[in-house]
Parts: structure tokens; sequence; C-alpha cells
């Protein structure tokens, strides 16, 4: 119930905000508004408001304003020229512009209040280092502090994955500035292959994780080879085939290597060492076949708490670090977008209603500022998309009245038709990718 509600007030919020910029440019540009309506299909609820018939309708997927047009239907003469075919092109400008630059205002809105009141954080250390993973093979090890990226700044996890995703795709290697305890800063280079594809796992493929773990085991899956074998929860792992290991990270490696054979684990249980024999069942990890036991690492409590932090902000510096976040996101959106096109990221980033309304519960599961960050975010990439040039779209419209700017005549219904039906085509083969994208993800195989 939780992830429908924050489903139904996320859309609800996003597309009563983005219309009714619509709406405010509409009227105050002399145009009559008809119909302001937040979802599709047959009206659930309806007002009267003025010149204006307010209404819920039956599908929460969306909402629009619909303006006086004589396209559309006859207007009598006495409302032309409050009619939106019959306005200058920049105020037709204005009025389509304004849906996404309410939705971006939102954003830089939610972002600054977020930051005046504090954003709860991690630090940018590596809590583990998987072993022989680029980021490894590269000298990080478990408690490196990552300080920039590039000549970015990194202060945050987030800002640390907002970076690599900012410079990922780059046939250049990708410089780390990263600072150890005890010697100081220094510089690394990932190779560029380790960060060309871009999706939400490229932290894990560099072998990077903020969550650092101990030796010990917390959980023994029931029925794993682990349990077979007489493990048992806080049992510190102390070798493997004789050799010691040095982090929990290494003995998934040495697990992971071992698939289908016999191996001796020494282990310390109550203050003595006793030697285990197990043997890793066979498993498939993107096409390869690895060796798992069924072992659940214990987290380092006080570094975990040592990780987190709280930034706060003045008034004037929280709208500029929202400003910043805004543009950030909003620039690393269209860059991903571009790079879809061209082959550069993967389709399947792609998402549907099913993954906003998972990620809406989530968010709201983990408090009002995490959700309201989603909220932000959400708004955001609206914004972005809406401006695209694509027929249907508000860039498409758009479009057409820059046209009609610069050649004096609005663009030929002929033409505006075929764009339409061409658009609409993009936008149903989109959804269709984005809901098979949710399915993918949230539909057992």
């Amino acid at each position: 119930m939780l992830t429908v509600l924050a489903f139904i007030v996320t859309l609800g919020v996003l597309v009563t905000i983005h219309e009714y910029g619509h709406y405010w440019v509409a009227k105050r540009c002399g145009v009559k508004v008809l119909t302001f309506s937040i979802g599709f299909g047959k009206p659930l609820l309806q007002w009267q408001r003025g010149d204006t018939t307010w209404q819920l309708a039956l599908l929460p997927l969306g909402g629009y304003v619909r303006m006086l047009d004589e396209r559309e239907a006859a207007v009598p003469a006495a409302d032309l020229a409050r009619s939106f075919n019959r306005q200058h092109p920049l105020k037709k400008m204005a009025v389509v512009v304004a849906g996404p630059l309410a939705n971006l205002l939102l954003a830089c809105g939610l972002y600054w209040g977020l930051n005046a009141w504090g954003v709860d954080a991690l630090r940018p250390v590596a809590g583990e280092v998987r072993a022989g993973s680029p980021a490894a093979m590269a000298g990080m090890a478990n408690g490196d502090e990552i300080v920039r990226v590039g000549d970015t700044a990194i202060v945050s996890w987030e800002r640390l994955f907002v970076a690599l995703i900012d410079e990922a795709g780059s046939d250049e290697p990708l410089r780390l500035t990263v600072h150890r305890a005890g010697v100081g800063e220094r510089q690394i280079e990932l190779p560029p292959v380790a960060v060309r594809d871009i999706n939400p796992q490229l932290l894990g493929r560099l072998g990077l994780s903020p969550v650092p773990v101990l030796k010990r085991v917390s959980q023994v899956t029931p029925g794993s080879a682990a349990e077979r074998a007489g493990f048992r929860q806080h049992d510190e792992i102390v070798a493997f085939n004789g050799q010691p290991v040095p982090s929990w990270s290494a003995f998934q490696v040495q697990v992971g290597a071992s698939a289908g054979k016999a191996a001796k684990i020494t282990v310390r249980r109550d203050g003595a060492q006793l030697e285990l024999t197990a043997t890793p069942e066979r498993s498939s990890v993107d096409g390869r076949t690895v060796g798992r036991l069924g072992l659940v690492p214990t987290v380092d409590e006080a570094g975990w708490a040592a990780q987190r932090i709280r930034l706060e902000y003045g008034p004037l510096e929280a709208l500029g670090q929202g400003l910043d976040k805004a543009w950030t996101y909003a620039r690393i959106t269209l860059v991903m977008f571009g790079r879809m096109l061209i082959a550069q990221a993967p389709l399947d980033q792609i998402s549907g209603p099913v993954t906003i309304a998972v990620y809406a519960g989530e968010s709201a599961k983990a408090g009002w500022s995490t959700y309201l960050d989603y909220l932000a975010l959400i708004s955001l990439s609206l914004a972005v998309l809406n401006l695209l040039p694509v027929p249907v779209l508000d860039g498409g419209h758009l479009l057409y009245h820059t046209a009609e700017l610069l050649t004096g005549r609005p663009v030929p219904a002929r033409v505006e038709e075929i764009g339409q039906r061409l658009g609409l085509v993009l936008l149903l083969a989109l959804m269709a990718l984005a809901l098979f994208n949710d399915f993918n993800r949230f539909v057992p195989g």
C-alpha cells in the first residue's frame, strides 16, 4: 500500500506542477484554458472555476491542459483573440516551455530545501575493495578515501557515483586522487574499459563498496554448501587451503575460483581454530561459472558508523549546491540519453511506471528526505526529457513554434500531423521498452 500511495503522490505532484506551469503562463499570455486534467480518460471528479473545467481522470499516468484553438474546433468571434493558435510565436513558446520549467524549479527548490535542512551522506571511503577488481589492481585498498575524480572534488559517496558516470564512456584513463591514512594523497588511474558501461552497478564493477565488512560470518544460508560443511554464525575466516585470508573479498575470490572443488577452510571459533572441508556449489554469474558457499559477512559497525556524515549548508550555499546538483543531473540525463542513441550505454536503463512505483515506495520507507530527493530527481528527469525535440513532447512543439518565429508563418498542418504520428510511434516504442525493462527487473524468470 505504501508503494502504491507513494507512486500516486509522486505522479500526482509531478503532473500537477508540470501542467500548472502550462496553465499559469497561458493565462498570463491571454489564452483561454478550457480544461485542466490530472489523468487521462473518463473524469472521476470535475469542478468549474472561471473559464476552466478542472478534473481528476481515471488513468493517473499523466495529464493535460486543453486551450482554446481554432485547429480543434470553431471559436466564437468574441474569443478569437484568446485562441492559442492566434498568439505570437514567443507567447506560444513561453506556454510550451513553462511545463518543463515548472518541474525544473520544483527540483531546484527541493534540492535547496534539503541542503539547507541537512543531508545524510556517506564519506567517499572504500569500505571494501574487492580483490582482483580494477580498483584493487590500480592500487586501492580498504579505507582509501577518494577525494577527487579528475578535477572534481568528492565529498560523499553519491557525488563519487555521479562523477564516475560523468567521466564514463571516455577513451582516456580515469584519474582518481585517493587519500590513505599515514601515507597522504596519490593519484591512481583506472583503464577506460573499466568505466565504459554505465549502469547502477558501476561502483560494484570497479570493486568498490562503502560497506566495511569483517572476516566473520553473520549468516549461514540454510541448505547451502556452507551449512553442510559445518559453518556457524560468528566463525572468523582465517585461511583457505592453508593460505592466510587477508579480507572477506579475497575469501570470495578464492571461493569463486573453486566451483565444484573441495577446499579446506580454517576458521576461528570460540577462541580455537578448526578446519572445515567445503565444496563451493557451481553458480552462473554473467555467463561465468563461479563457486558459492552461502555465507554472509558481518558488517563492521564501528567502521560503518564512521562512514556516515551530515552535510549542512547556509541558505545561500544550499541554493548554490542545489542548483549545481540540478545542473549536474540534468546534464548527465542528456548525456546518458545521447549515449543510448549511439549504443554507448545500455537501453535497459530506461525505466517505466513499475520502476518508478518501486523506488518511490522504497524511498518513502527510507524517510521523507530520501523521498523528496527521489521526487526532485524524477521531476528533473521529466523536465529534461520533455524538452527533447520530439513531436508529441513539449520539445517538439517548441521546435514548431521556433520555426514559426523564424519563418513568419505556422508549420503546415500536414507537416505537424506527420511529426505527431512519428513522435507518437517513438513514444510508444520507448514506453514498450520501459515496460519490458520493468518486467525483467521485477518479475521472476
